[in-house]
């Protein structure tokens, strides 16, 4: 009966460290290709990326995280959650704009999307966020985003998690009111008090990410301070 106990108990150990070893090497093996994609993109061109996927509407970077990738946009918000950037089918997806957005001519609101990865690759470092530390620098709370004719400079205002909601996806306001009532109710989520005033005339855009497996997500909304024509 002993003997069957430990033969048991040595499956089980065995069958926990294969689980460990290959979520170790995927997190490996995912983090160096991050780093290789990075390395190749960011010395691309619109042009270039343009030739790759002609679905590539941007490129965003966050200041003091690991984001700095292109934005693509697809005809829904399924295609690029398990899509890289060239429309390769992966786990790790791509950095996606709502399709009902368009960086060319911006809503009230455009959402853009990515997953949290635990090697925080895509928008995985967004959890730093979340860290007094970041957010006591103010050089921490910009974020570029840039398109082929034009370069926008967008200030954080609010930084939250939230179980899953369709709330702080809203692109559509029919009118004044209801905008003033969604920016004072996602600047008050805020656990950080930004001191940014934000008003009905501003241009919103917001980050959003999964925070756990739990259904949990990391919120960022940003104003639009400047826009700067680059053709």
């Amino acid at each position: 009966m002993k003997k069957r106990k430990w033969y048991l108990v040595l499956i089980i150990s065995s069958i926990i460290l294969l689980i460990l070893s290959y979520n170790v090497t995927s997190y490996l093996d995912s983090y160096k290709k991050d780093l290789e994609f990075k390395e190749r993109i960011e010395n691309y061109n619109f042009d270039e990326l343009l030739k790759i996927n002609s679905d590539i509407v941007g490129y965003i970077k966050v200041n003091n995280t690991n984001v700095s990738y292109p934005i693509v946009k697809g005809s829904d918000n399924t295609f690029y959650l398990n899509h890289s950037y060239d429309k390769k089918e992966n786990e790790i997806g791509s950095i996606f704009l709502d399709y009902r957005n368009d960086l060319e001519n911006l809503s009230r609101n455009n959402i853009i999307y990515g997953h949290g990865r635990l090697d925080n690759s895509m928008f995985g470092s967004l959890n730093n966020l979340l860290d007094s530390d970041w957010l006591s620098n103010e050089d921490n709370h910009y974020i570029e985003v840039t398109t082929p004719d034009k370069i926008m400079v967008f200030k954080i205002f609010s930084v939250y998690t939230i179980d899953k909601e369709s709330y702080y996806i809203k692109t559509y306001f029919s009118d004044n009111k209801y905008f003033k009532e969604f920016l004072e109710t996602v600047m008050k989520r805020s656990i950080y008090n930004f001191s940014t005033n934000v008003s009905t005339s501003d241009k919103i855009l917001t980050l959003s990410t999964c925070k756990n497996n739990f259904g949990k997500r990391v919120v960022v909304h940003a104003k639009m301070l400047k826009k700067e024509e680059t053709s």
